[in-house]
Order: C-alpha cells, then sequence, then structure tokens
C-alpha cells in the first residue's frame, strides 16, 4: 500500500478510536490538519531560501496537510503562506528560515554542558552558547513534546530527512529521534528512557508512523476497547 495511504488509513483509525481526545496532544490538535499545499507553494518556499524540502515531507504537506495531528502537541506547518493569493508572504515566523540552506552540522548526539558559564553560586550565567542556532541550522522544528523538548526535521546536510531531538532546554542537548526515544515518548506508559543506546535517527515518515502505531496499538488495549 502506497505510504501516504496507509498514514492516512492509521490516521482515520485513530480518530476514530480517540473520538473523545484522551491522548496527549489530542486537544490541540483533534486529528485535523491545515489545508495541504501546492507545488507552487512549496517551490517558492524553496526557492526563496535556497533548499529542497525532503521528498517524504513534501509529499506530506501535498497530500496529507500542513500542519495538524501528529506526535507530542501535533505538526507545525510551514508558515508564510498564504492560501488565499497562493503565494509566500513576509510575515511573522516561528522559525529562523534564513539559517535553513546552512547544513545541519551534527552527525551523533552533542551536548557540550561546558558551554555554558556559571557564575561563583552554581546559577547560569551566560547560556548564550549552548543554545546558539548554529546547533539547529539546516532544520525545521515539526513538534513540541512539552517540557522544552522539541522534534525537529534536517533539512540541509547529511542528516537530511532525518528527525532529531532538541532537548537543551533540560540539558540534555541535541540527538537524534531513535526507536528508544520514540519507544518513551509515543507510549502512554514507557519505559525508562535512555538516548544513549541507539544512535540511529527516524526518517520523517518512520518516525511519524511510529507515533501512528503505538497510539493505536495503546488504545486498542485499553478496556474501554
Amino acid at each position: 500500500m502506497n505510504i501516504i495511504l496507509q498514514l492516512k488509513k492509521k490516521l482515520t483509525q485513530l480518530a476514530i478510536l480517540d473520538s473523545k481526545f484522551e491522548f496527549f496532544g489530542s486537544e490541540s490538535h483533534q486529528y485535523q490538519f491545515k489545508p495541504c499545499l501546492s507545488n507552487k507553494d512549496i517551490q517558492l518556499f524553496e526557492s526563496r531560501y535556497n533548499i529542497i524540502l525532503p521528498s517524504e515531507y513534501r509529499n506530506f504537506l501535498l497530500e496529507i496537510g500542513n500542519g495538524g495531528a501528529g506526535p507530542g502537541y501535533g505538526l507545525y506547518g510551514l508558515s508564510g503562506i498564504d492560501y488565499t493569493e497562493d503565494v509566500i508572504l513576509e510575515k511573522e515566523y516561528h522559525e529562523n528560515y534564513e539559517i535553513l540552506s546552512k547544513p545541519f552540522p551534527l552527525t551523533e548526539a552533542w551536548n557540550d554542558l561546558d558551554v555554558i558559564v556559571k557564575n561563583n553560586t552554581g546559577f547560569v550565567a551566560n547560556s548564550d552558547a549552548y543554545f546558539d542556532d548554529k546547533f539547529i541550522q539546516g532544520t525545521l522544528t515539526i513538534t513540541n513534546y512539552g517540557c522544552g523538548i522539541y522534534a525537529i526535521l534536517v533539512i540541509t546536510g547529511e542528516q537530511s530527512g532525518k528527525i532529531w531531538i532538541d532537548d537543551r532546554t533540560n540539558d540534555n542537548g541535541i540527538y537524534p529521534a531513535s526507536l528508544s526515544f520514540c519507544s518513551f515518548f509515543h507510549d502512554a506508559d514507557p519505559d525508562d528512557f535512555t538516548n544513549s543506546d541507539e544512535k540511529q535517527s527516524l526518517s520523517f515518515y518512520s518516525w511519524y508512523e511510529d507515533w501512528l502505531n503505538r497510539s493505536l496499538h495503546q488504545i486498542r488495549q485499553s478496556p474501554e476497547n
């Protein structure tokens, strides 16, 4: 079965089974999506920022929606899209899009806490270097898991098309969205999470379908079903 049709089928099943929006984040998106983008929308966006969107994410925008139901509180869409004129306008972005064309620098988990300067009482005095955008250049933030944990999709560089996690708010650095990560954050009653046992980052489809599969499994196991 075509992967897009497969995702749509599972999304429909999940929306029906979770009609009361009991899953984490479902009240925010309610299993709805913003309108799909057109090829023209995407081409204009790519041209403006001198990038090529990963094929899986591009097809998702074209055939499922520009943000909506997904892991965490739901998928962000590309902002700055004007649906009435079918063009991209200069608006207030939630992304620092001008750094999209710069290659994502990481190939393995990173957490250099030494760059955080603390004063003599132990309190953080300067964390600007730790939160420098250079560590997430070439990425789009696509969902918020809560507690300052964000999933980012790599757009440019060796890891293009892969999902990584920006967990710097909790001093955990930036690391691949592995199966280990998903088994924790996509399960209602997960095992202890460690990000050190698996280094392989999932592709956009694999990450998204993992959320669907685990969500469907959980709800089918619930007493009410």
